[in-house]
Parts: structure tokens; sequence; C-alpha cells
């Protein structure tokens, strides 16, 4: 069997035209693997499936020749998968293994951590920028001299789907890049992204912009999972049913205290619920802050014993839910 690594992102597969080659010549051999590197996009929404077809179509190879090496916990394709758990899992509990409980000082209400944009991060951060910025610890590693970056910026598409949000993204990108220190692009992988501690010790509550949200995914990064660590609420820009399948490992989500309904919406209707939540947030006074951080945290701390309990055999075996 000949193993193709295929690199992804939301939606998109990376030098599609080499992969497609690679996965032409690796069929003539036999059988073939393809590896999504310990990630999980949807194989039909970033195209893998697609490719797959037309080459079958093209070249009248085997169907049965292919299958899928995945990190999704969904089943989004129609060839044969096998799954594996996540990487930043271990990292996370190792990390959490090394932690110690920090409170926090409240005096910022929100965080947004932002490596690789895409139009849902632009159009949050920007929201935060222009209407919370004095109590939102930001960063965003945009940088227009940079073609990595360019393709993902995700402008365009923010501004077709969302056309009132382009005043507080056309204000925001005169800001960019917003970061703390220098970093090596592209970023696709960082070991250090765990070490953020000192980015938490203000805020309340983290607006968590998953990898993958497009489609039918579930995956979950060192993105979520940090924020559990550092023992802080949170609101996820990621797929349809997230908490629900989040909730299905035994953690707990924070639905008493604001409207967690935006994880019915699909992808592309989350950002206005979402800012809605922002807002609402927002809104509350100081008072009313420090009362729900203290009401959350025998949820904060059932999630930290939830996370050191779990294992990637575990996750495997669970049955998520998607319609």
């Amino acid at each position: 069997m000949t193993n193709v690594q295929i690199v992804t992102s939301d939606g998109k597969i990376w030098n599609p035209e080499n992969t497609y080659l690679e996965i032409v010549y690796a069929s003539q051999q036999g059988l073939v693997s393809l590896d999504l590197l310990r990630e999980g996009p949807c194989c039909q929404t970033s195209g893998i499936d697609s490719m797959l077809n037309s080459i079958i179509k093209q070249f009248g190879f085997d169907p049965a020749l292919y299958s899928i090496i995945t990190s999704n916990q969904l089943s989004s394709s129609c060839y044969p998968e096998r799954r594996v758990g996540w990487t930043e899992l271990n990292l996370a509990k190792e990390k959490l293994a090394k932690s110690a409980s920090t409170e926090s000082t409240l005096n910022k209400r929100f965080a947004i951590f932002i490596g690789r944009s895409n139009w849902q991060r632009l159009g949050l951060a920007s929201h935060l920028w222009a209407n919370y910025k004095d109590q939102t610890v930001m960063t965003f590693h945009f940088d227009s001299s940079i073609d990595y970056h360019i393709v993902n910026f995700g402008l365009e598409t923010l501004i077709t789907k969302e056309k009132s949000a382009w005043p507080e993204v056309y204000s925001f990108i005169q800001q960019l890049p917003i970061r703390s220190e220098s970093m090596s692009y592209p970023i696709l992988w960082n070991k250090g992204a765990f070490d953020l501690d000192k980015y938490y010790q203000d805020i309340f509550c983290e607006i968590v912009c998953e990898t993958y949200f497009t489609g039918c995914t579930f995956f979950v990064t060192e993105k979520t999972l940090r924020c559990i660590i550092n023992r802080r609420p949170f609101i996820v820009q990621g797929p349809k049913w997230f908490l629900h399948n989040l909730k299905k490992l035994g953690f707990k989500t924070f639905d008493q205290w604001w409207d967690e309904g935006y994880d019915t919406d699909h992808s592309d209707s989350r950002y206005k619920t979402l800012c809605s939540n922002i807002d609402y947030i927002a809104q509350q006074s100081a008072t009313t802050i420090k009362q729900w951080y203290q009401e959350m945290q025998p949820i904060l701390e059932h999630n930290i014993q939830v996370m050191q309990q779990l294992t990637n055999n575990q996750i495997i075996n669970t049955e998520f839910f998607y319609e």
C-alpha cells in the first residue's frame, strides 16, 4: 500500500495539482492510503472525495483501491475511513500536568488568538476590535507582505457573505499584524501553541476559532483544549454540533449563562450569532461577570477532570452526532 499525505485547511486541499499527480502515480502501484496527517477535514467539502472521483473517472482505477486515514470523528467520505485520535490531546495532558490553576483578574472580557486567517476569523476579530478593543486580548498574524497570508485572508468571502461587516473590517485590516513576538511563517503547527498562559491572566472568556468548521466534521484541536487547561469559558467558532459532541465526551459548556443555540447553525450562519453572543457578554456589568465566573468554577474544574481521564481510544469509540 502506498501512503499519500494530503495537507488541508478548512474547505481546501493545499497543492491540489501535486496531490492529484501523487494519487495517480500511487494508484498505478496498487492500494492507496490517503493520510490526512492527523487532521480532521470534511472529505466532501474539502474536495478530497471529488478529487478521487475525478481520478477514478479519468483513469479508470478501481474505487476499492482507496482508503482515508483521518482524525475527523464523523464519517464524511464515500470511501473507507480509518479513524485515529487527536495528537493535541496528549500534548494538552502533558501541559496540564505542568500547569497551575490561575484565577483571572477579569480585567478583560474576551480573548481571540488567530494564526491563520479565514473569513469568519477575520469577521469576529474585526467585530471585537471595532467595538471592544479595550476589553479584548488579541493576536492576529496576518501580514500582507507574505503570500501565505494573502491566500488565507478570507476578505473577499467575508464581504460577499456579510457586506455590513466591511466598515469594521476595513478599519481592522490597517492594524495588522497584531502580535507580541516575531513568528516564522507559515504557522502550520507550533508546539508552543499551548504556551500562552500569560494571555489568559486577565480574560473572562475566549472566542475559540477551531481549524475545521465546514461540512461534516468533529475535530478538537489545541485551541479548545488550551482554553480548558486555562480554566476559562469559551464560545466556539466551529462546525455544526461541535458543542453537542464535546458533551458526548463528558465536557460541559456554558448554556446556563448565554445562548448556545449557535451550535445548531451551519458554519455560514454562525458569524452573526457569535457576534450577538459577544455583544451580550460585553453588555453585562463587571459585577455580573464576576458572579458568572464564580458560578462557572465547578464546570471549569469538571472539564479539567474530563481532559485528564480522556483517551484517544475513548474518542475513536464514541458515537458522535450529526444529522
